[in-house]
């Protein structure tokens, strides 16, 4: 079991390096900038002038980034979520997800650097939900088997981490992810299924991104669930997202995960308790109904 550390660190944030600026950390480096913060966003695949490529599976890349840019703090968003495919490529889970974040942590060791590192709801087997952050982890499937060795490596190899066990949604502006898909089979009059036996809480991304950048300034050490306080089945989520819009709710078919035969089990109940995250951080929690009131004129519905 992995506990909290007591050790006390100066916080210092005159640079901060986002590790993988995709979905969450593009909404993390936003978040930083809107705080006159110093950032530097990078990317496996280089995405866009203002990011940096990177490979955390190469320790000279990291080595080499942090002598060019010396960040005080590292927030590591990397890693492969393709959990089908990595059923059939263990190697490539484990290369990215647990000895990459491993990198990460010795260099930041070396340096002095503070380490927030993504993890994810996925490292339990979904048996009883409501998990705290001392309970044991139990993974169902390889992705989340690397996850949960990427969390040992880090507070083997680290003293001044944090890591978050999260789960997220947003409007994403290419169209991916689960709230867009959603939306897109809502708008294209499809019928999708919506599961009723797998349950979650998760956080709208901007909302975790100012959480993540609230905690950066914190005096915390050790694992930190984020999460909402709305419990909401697949089937449920969808279900808002279409009576919120004004679509038809019967395109969402109730079913089964089971019945998918997907590549790999999914847990069914990852929800998180937030107790310790809402005693450390003053960032509000937003609803779903709250938020998609903010974002229904800024998407084309």
């Amino acid at each position: 079991m992995i506990n909290y550390i007591i050790t006390l660190f100066e916080i210092n944030m005159d640079n901060v390096l986002v590790i993988g600026s995709g979905f969450l950390g593009g909404n993390i480096v936003n978040e930083f900038r809107n705080n006159e913060i110093q950032v530097i966003g990078t990317n496996y695949n280089k995405n866009s002038n203002d990011e940096i490529h990177f490979d955390i599976t190469n320790v000279d890349s990291i080595i080499s980034c942090v002598k060019k840019y010396s960040p005080q703090v590292i927030i590591n968003c990397a890693a492969n979520v393709n959990v089908d495919d990595l059923e059939n490529n263990e190697k490539l889970a484990f290369s990215i997800n647990a000895y990459g974040a491993e990198n990460i942590a010795r260099v930041c060791k070396n340096n002095k650097i503070r380490l927030l590192h993504i993890s994810s709801d996925a490292v339990f087997d979904g048996k009883k939900g409501m998990y705290v952050e001392e309970d044991v982890t139990n993974p169902v499937n390889i992705y989340a088997k690397s996850k949960m060795l990427g969390e040992k490596l880090i507070s083997k190899n680290l003293e001044n981490y944090v890591i978050i066990r999260t789960n997220f949604y947003g409007f994403h502006k290419q169209d991916k992810f689960l709230f867009n898909w959603i939306l897109s089979k809502l708008k294209n009059n499809e019928r999708f299924p919506g599961f009723n036996d797998v349950f979650f809480n998760p956080l709208e991304v901007t909302n975790l991104s100012k959480m993540i950048y609230e905690l950066s300034e914190k005096n915390f050490c050790g694992i930190l669930h984020l999460s909402s306080d709305e419990i909401f089945s697949k089937f449920e989520f969808a279900t808002k997202i279409s009576e919120f819009f004004g679509f038809d709710s019967n395109l969402i078919k109730k079913a089964s995960i089971d019945e998918l035969g997907l590549n790999a089990k999914r847990p069914k109940n990852t929800t998180l308790v937030n107790n310790k995250a809402k005693n450390l951080l003053d960032t509000k929690i937003q609803k779903l109904d709250s938020w998609l009131r903010d974002i229904q004129n800024k998407i084309d519905v």
